[in-house]
């Protein structure tokens, strides 16, 4: 997308009723920086003119599509931004999208601090590579003391690549650790790739907004509100050694230190295998995120290393949605609920209230069998302070045909602190040799950790729960009696679930329920009206529509993503 030829100042007055005319200033490399910059026949011609110059809130300024222009674009406060009202844009003009590359390794391809009400559109940001930059493609940032929200931030339809470090990165970095940040940020239709391979020490993601100095959304305010980051495609943003930097990179799109964002309808595929404990798309320290309508897919990760999934509530998440979305082929698992070590000491929400709901996993855990700890679903707990209550995972499909699945593992030193939460009306669909439904490593899982109306498919039944693996629902149960039962019956059935399609259906290039049709089940199907009301029974808020869109329930409640008629 290119930002249109600017329309000619007097036609804009014109339109305006009277109002001040908006300013376009053009910038061509054929241009000349002593010249006025207000039309292409008299173009500014370096990124140092930009630079330098005093923009009017509400302009534009526009580079010539198709050209290279070397340098990083510095934006700076009481220069480049607009304010409520008055958007300034920087963007391209022209035919195809202007170039913007890094002439030495520490050049980002846009470098801000303290923006407000600024777009930055329709670039094309190279790095001088992804091993070697020092940099990221497009760096904002508030330093502001006091706990104040910039807004009106947007980052829209530019492609980023080459960089060592983040591909697009928000962050709020106040001395005093007020929380200062951003409120309303716009991070849409962009194209990552090729980023992060030279990472530093928790940075090394696609796309991220967080703080560098601020945590604990328990005793501070968030530094992220209100975030929006839709219709991005990002991949092969590597990461590098977790040996070397100590910490997670390759992350497809991370968020932290959050409140009331959304995640949706991105692509992220490719992801990590040089960097360790890394996830396509998740969020920490956060509460109230919303991420839905994603393709996450072949994520991998530095051996040895943890996470390499899809979809992640990881420590210091509260009353987080992921729902209808896609995740398959990655090295570790599908969707991952997790609290690490020292999250309460560091002041973090408890790991509370968070759904995973409406799902498809479709055979993640390639790293799979016990001893990985990946599995296609995975619940885990380093947190022995505290508890972690009313989570439900439920109404999601996680099907395998690799040798070896594992359906749910329960992994951590504590994660029998994970209580009166839920895996229920899931459908687990194994076909591979050697799989299993449930595997826990360490400790028994709490008795209020209940598996309530699920539909398990496998060629043999092996549940290890605690230290003892049993081969038969009965036996599993005689052991446990809370587990599949209400009111003293079975909830779970032991049949195919009877697909409507051939499974594994692939990379389908961005969520679309129309490419997920295999995942319906069918009419006969014992998930038909075999589910239970979570609500009543638990008091779980399932939602109104399942992965398809059909109004749920219809009836009485179905195993699976989908609704029946």
């Amino acid at each position: 997308m290119n930002m249109m030829l600017g329309i000619s100042l007097a036609a804009t007055n014109a339109n305006s009723g009277g109002a001040a005319p908006t300013v376009i200033y053009y910038v061509d490399p054929a241009g000349s920086d002593a010249a006025n910059g207000l039309s292409p026949a008299t173009a500014w011609q370096t990124l140092g003119k930009v630079n330098g110059a005093t923009i009017p809130a509400g302009a534009s300024v526009l580079f010539k599509g198709g050209s290279t222009f070397t340098g990083q674009l510095t934006l700076t406060a009481g220069k480049h931004f607009g304010s409520s009202g008055l958007v300034t844009t920087f963007g391209s003009y022209g035919t195809g999208n202007a170039i913007i590359e890094a002439g030495v390794n520490g050049d980002c391809g846009v470098y801000a601090i303290n923006p407000q009400y600024v777009t930055i559109r329709d670039l094309d940001l190279r790095g001088t590579g992804t091993l070697v930059s020092t940099s990221s493609g497009v760096y904002f940032e508030n330093t502001l003391t006091g706990g104040v929200y910039l807004r009106g931030v947007s980052i829209i339809g530019n492609t980023v690549s080459g960089y060592g470090l983040d591909g697009i990165s928000g962050w709020g970095n106040p001395a005093d650790t007020s929380g200062s940040g951003f409120d309303g940020t716009t991070i849409t239709d962009n194209i990552v790739h090729d980023c992060t391979g030279n990472a530093t020490a928790y940075r090394g993601c696609g796309i991220t907004l967080q703080s560098l100095t601020t945590f604990g959304l328990a005793a501070v305010q968030p530094t992220i509100l209100n975030a929006y980051i839709a219709s991005n495609t990002v991949y092969n943003c590597i990461g590098k050694s977790k040996a070397t930097i100590g910490s997670h990179s390759g992350n497809g799109i991370l968020l932290g230190q959050s409140q009331d964002c959304l995640i949706e309808y991105n692509y992220v595929h490719h992801n990590g295998g040089t960097g360790g404990s890394l996830v396509a798309i998740w969020c920490y320290d956060s509460q109230r995120i919303t991420v839905q309508f994603n393709e996450a897919a072949f994520t991998t990760v530095e051996a040895g290393t943890s996470d390499g999934g899809g979809f992640d509530v990881d420590g210091g998440c509260k009353d987080c949605i992921f729902q209808y979305n896609y995740s398959h082929d990655n090295a570790g698992a599908g969707f991952q609920l997790y609290d690490y070590s020292g999250s309460a000491s560091f002041g973090e929400l408890p790991l509370q209230g968070n759904k995973i709901r409406y799902n498809i996993s479709e055979n993640d855990g390639g790293a799979n069998g016990a001893t990985s700890g990946k599995g296609c679903l995975f619940i885990g707990n380093d947190d022995a302070t505290r508890d972690a209550t009313g989570n439900a995972i439920h109404n999601n499909v996680f099907y395998s045909s690799l040798a070896g699945a594992v359906a749910v593992i329960f992994a951590g030193a504590a994660h029998n602190k994970v209580k009166s939460s839920y895996i229920a009306n899931n459908v687990f669909y194994l076909t591979g040799a050697s799989s299993k439904f449930i595997y826990t490593f360490n400790v028994t899982p709490d008795a209020t950790m209940l598996c309530i109306g699920n539909c398990y498919s496998s060629p043999a039944t092996s549940i290890k729960w605690g230290p003892t693996t049993y081969t038969t629902f009965a036996n599993w149960r005689a052991a446990f009696p809370a587990q599949e039962t209400v009111a003293g019956g079975a909830t779970f059935k032991a049949a195919n679930p009877s697909l409507v399609g051939t499974v594994p259906v692939g990379t389908i290039g961005g969520f679309n329920p129309l490419l997920l049709g295999a995942y319906k089940t069918q009419a006969a199907s014992v998930c038909k009206n075999g589910g239970q009301d979570l609500n009543a029974l638990y008091g779980i808020n399932m939602g109104s529509r399942d992965l398809f869109g059909n109004t749920i329930p219809q009836g009485l409640y179905d195993i699976g993503c989908y609704e029946t008629a």
